[in-house]
């Protein structure tokens, strides 16, 4: 009966594969993500937005809703939220997006490992630019502020390690599977001057309400800086 049973299973699950009427997997919860950065003019063209990216480094499409910054004239801003609904989180996980962590996040690095090696990830990167051909995706010549800690997907919970390729820098972290906020944090040893230990850690579920530092683009390897009060992500 029980062999009848798992026949009877399996029956069910190819029929419905082939239906396009079975329910799919639901979307991830909704994030609200704060940032804060520098005092910056508030004109119609600031924007702040989630950027995916293709495995092979191609620009894929920008994802959050309210990151137009204005105000009155001459008024500044330093801080704002995006909200990344649920559904494009799904559509991007499921885009090019999603590629294998060992040689695509790790590429060009040493001493590389992995646990399990097959995990893949699908990263969103923030970045405040000024939209000035008003296309809604950054250009390089726009660019103001970046972070280097990111909202990630996982496809399993994971560690790794590995050792920049000048030797200079040693990077670990651990991901829990799905979507969360990784830290970017710098630590640079009194003990081994010109040596930095850089970890990227997925934050507690309760710490991704802390604001997270926009600063100027830097070399997220050396990149150094403390947090402001109760936010995430060095300075530089």
């Amino acid at each position: 009966m029980k062999k009848m049973n798992m026949i009877r299973l399996g029956g069910v699950g190819a029929l419905c594969a082939l239906l396009t009427a079975c329910p799919s997997p639901p979307p991830p919860a909704p994030m609200g993500l704060t940032f804060t950065f520098p005092d910056t003019p508030a004109v119609d063209t600031l924007r702040l937005s989630g950027v995916a990216f293709g495995a092979n480094g191609q620009y894929l499409r920008t994802i959050g809703d309210g990151g137009y910054l204005w105000g009155a004239p001459g008024s500044v801003v330093n801080r704002t939220t995006i909200y990344l609904d649920g559904y494009s989180l799904q559509n991007i996980q499921k885009s090019a997006c999603l590629s294998p962590f060992k040689g695509g996040e790790t590429d060009g690095m040493r001493d590389v490992v992995v646990s399990p090696e097959n995990v893949q990830t699908c990263n969103v990167y923030f970045v405040i630019y000024n939209d000035l051909n008003r296309n809604g995706r950054p250009e390089s010549t726009e660019e103001l502020y970046q972070t280097h800690s990111i909202y990630s997907y996982a496809s399993e919970a994971f560690t790794y390690s590995f050792t920049s390729a000048d030797g200079r820098t040693t990077e670990s972290g651990a991901r829990r599977k799905g979507w969360s906020l990784v830290a970017h944090e710098v630590r640079q040893p009194s003990a081994t001057p010109g040596r930095y230990v850089v970890t990227m850690n997925s934050v507690p579920e309760a710490d991704e309400r802390l604001s997270v530092r926009l600063h100027e683009p830097t070399n997220r390897l050396i990149s150094q800086g403390a947090p402001l009060g109760g936010s995430l992500g060095g300075a530089k």
